[in-house]
């Protein structure tokens, strides 16, 4: 508390109630409360873990916008920094992971466990701008950074293309939307952080097996433009 508020981070007593509220959701904290006979109950604060705990999953992705039908139970607990926590939220009593997240650890349970994960997060990848720098480090992080960079360049060769076997009605929408994106990345200069080899192997193989027809139909899918 006194090293935060001597950096500065709290600045607000809203900020401070949000940070400790996170903290009783990733167990970290554990809190009591005790009738001191003032308006408000005094909350006493314990430690209970040195780890956050946040949830991921395929029901955490359609929270955050995928276009399936996934079972609403498909969700797991994992451990992670407090960089990962202050990046969550908090959404009917469950603590989400961020996106980049979620994505991250979709990566990396399809490469280990081959649950098929991989075409949610290429049709994410394609339809949101994500926060590049953080993803890339997360995934090498969790060794899935190679196979995520070559998401992102299976993206851009697909997009780029002039010759597809999907219908134009669907194509076109695909591509220019992520064509958008990739700007936007270009500009801030993140592209570039795609030409660094990455870390780990993980995934690698099945990223390779996408095939333009993939990639172009679960984006589609994920704007809305086919069924």
């Amino acid at each position: 508390m006194l090293e935060a508020a001597r950096q500065g981070a709290l600045r607000r007593h809203e900020t401070l109630r949000r940070y400790l509220d996170l903290l009783v959701k990733s167990e970290v904290l554990s809190v009591q409360l005790r009738d001191v006979g003032s308006v408000n109950l005094q909350q006493l604060y314990r430690v209970r873990s040195k780890r956050p705990k946040i949830t991921v999953g395929l029901a955490v992705l359609r929270w955050h916008g995928l276009n399936w039908d996934v079972p609403e139970t498909e969700m797991r607990k994992v451990s992670t920094d407090f960089e990962g926590l202050v990046r969550s939220a908090v959404f009917e009593n469950l603590l989400m992971a961020s996106l980049e997240d979620s994505l991250v650890h979709e990566t990396y349970m399809d490469a280990k466990k081959g649950t098929g994960a991989a075409s949610f997060v290429v049709a994410m990848l394609t339809t949101r701008k994500l926060d590049m720098p953080y993803i890339l480090r997360r995934a090498d992080e969790m060794h899935v950074g190679r196979a995520l960079r070559l998401m992102f360049s299976r993206i851009m060769e697909t997009a780029s293309s002039r010759e597809t076997e999907v219908s134009a009605s669907v194509f076109f929408p695909v591509r220019s939307h992520f064509l958008n994106i990739a700007r936007q990345y270009a500009q801030s200069g993140f592209w570039k952080l795609l030409d660094s080899k990455g870390a780990g192997e993980l995934g690698l193989r099945i990223v390779e097996s996408l095939t333009d027809y993939d990639i172009v139909m679960t984006a589609g899918k994920q704007l809305g433009v086919t069924g």
